[in-house]
């Protein structure tokens, strides 16, 4: 018994002198973002959705770059740059660069990433590779808070990666003010080895990333057409022929008519609207299962389906409008036969009035592709086609409605 309670003054200091060491090594969620200067999802993932998380999970970050032999021009950013947080810890790679080039197409070889899933922003984390500003944002706070709820999430095993972080080296800062130099008592442990981050370097607010201007990554609207410049041609087209069939279809209704009392709804119509709710069914299956689109030969689909415009304010998606908008077109159609009277008129002005909502909300849908998203969607441009088709075939019959209802109403 006394050997027990002379023991115990050994086990105390062994206990003191394990406590440092165990809150030293608290888990650190790291991850690998690849993007281009180009990509304007890539702005917006690291303008919008990173820096929040960023300052949620660290108390303090570092900023590191990999240099290059040739000195950056005030408008080039360096091929790797490093946001070394206490919690979270994050390395830009741009694939601008032929460093960062090689660097994706090994991650790319390495995680077996498909062909459907290739392209930028791209996030590496674990072994979890995330594509778009609509999955980024959307899944990655949850695997960083399950990360460090265990051991933490080490970088992701992309060769050369270790040798590249060893070179990295402490990106220049303005002088602090006192009031930014922290005290030492606050400062933390990045959880990186000395020779990736250099203790003799200055510890930062998050903040400090802006020591490398990501605003720059803003994209001129040259450069997201040639993101996608076979698709966005195309769409550029669509465009261009949907304003003018809202032109001539506008001339069509404030020209005084010449004789519409004989003319029906045509047989085209219901048609069209099956083969929109196959088009608007397929396009709502993917935006509500995050389903990887099948584009074809033109187009980027799924860049577009993980935009931040493919739901409705944040909460529809598109395709279920869509798809709405079709069986509502189909349903009045089944209305529109002449024995029905006043109810066949009334269906035809609705498909009418449907059909010209669809079509100005498609040149909407159809600009935001080449010169915002900067991709094209093929499926949306076939749905764009099919309801400008429908709105043009139902002009004439909703004319000739509104004429026997007007003199109707006139008796």
């Amino acid at each position: 018994m006394k050997r027990i309670v002379r023991c115990f003054p050994l086990i105390f200091l062994a206990l003191f002198a394990l406590a440092p060491s165990a809150a030293a090594q608290n888990p650190i969620a790291r991850a690998v973002l690849f993007y281009s200067p180009s990509c304007p999802h890539c702005h917006t993932v690291m303008t919008d959705h990173l820096p929040p998380l960023i300052d949620k999970y660290n108390s303090q970050v570092e900023v590191t770059y990999l240099s290059t032999e040739t000195p950056l021009q005030p408008e080039e950013l360096p091929p790797l740059i490093g946001i070394i947080g206490d919690k979270l810890q994050l390395v830009y790679i741009n694939t601008g660069t032929p460093i960062g080039s090689e660097f994706y197409y090994a991650a790319v070889e390495h995680f077996d990433i498909p062909d459907e899933r290739k392209g930028v922003p791209a996030l590496i984390v674990g072994e979890t590779v995330l594509v778009g500003s609509f999955e980024i944002p959307d899944q990655f706070p949850g695997i960083i808070e399950q990360g460090l709820a265990q051991d933490g999430i080490d970088w992701p095993e992309i060769p050369g990666l270790a040798e590249a972080l060893a070179r990295m080296i402490p990106a220049p800062t303005p002088e602090p003010t006192p009031e930014d130099t922290p005290h030492p008592a606050e400062e933390t442990t990045t959880g990186i080895p000395s020779e990736v981050a250099p203790a003799t370097s200055t510890p930062q607010t998050s903040a400090a990333t802006s020591t490398f201007n990501f605003d720059q990554l803003r994209p001129t609207v040259i450069d997201m057409i040639k993101n996608d410049l076979a698709g966005n041609i195309v769409s550029i087209v669509v465009l261009i022929g949907l304003m003018f069939a809202v032109v001539a279809v506008g001339r069509k209704v404030f020209q005084q008519p010449t004789n519409h009392s004989a003319c029906k709804i045509n047989s085209a119509i219901p048609l069209l609207a099956v083969l929109g709710i196959i088009v608007a069914g397929y396009l709502a299956y993917v935006e509500t299962t995050g389903t990887v689109a099948v584009c074809g030969p033109v187009g980027d689909c799924n860049t577009v389906q993980q935009s931040e415009y493919a739901m409705l304010f944040g909460v529809i998606p598109v395709g279920v409008l869509g798809l709405f908008g079709y069986i509502a077109i189909l349903t009045a159609w089944l209305f529109t036969q002449p024995e029905n009277g006043l109810l066949s008129d009334m269906a035809t002005m609705a498909i009418f009035g449907m059909t010209t909502f669809g079509t100005l909300f498609s040149i909407y849908l159809t600009f935001l592709e080449p010169f915002v998203i900067g991709a094209t969607c093929a499926w949306c441009l076939t749905s764009a086609v099919v309801i400008a088709v429908q709105m043009w075939l139902a002009v004439d019959p909703a004319m000739s409605a509104l004429s026997r209802l007007l003199e109707e109403q006139g008796k």
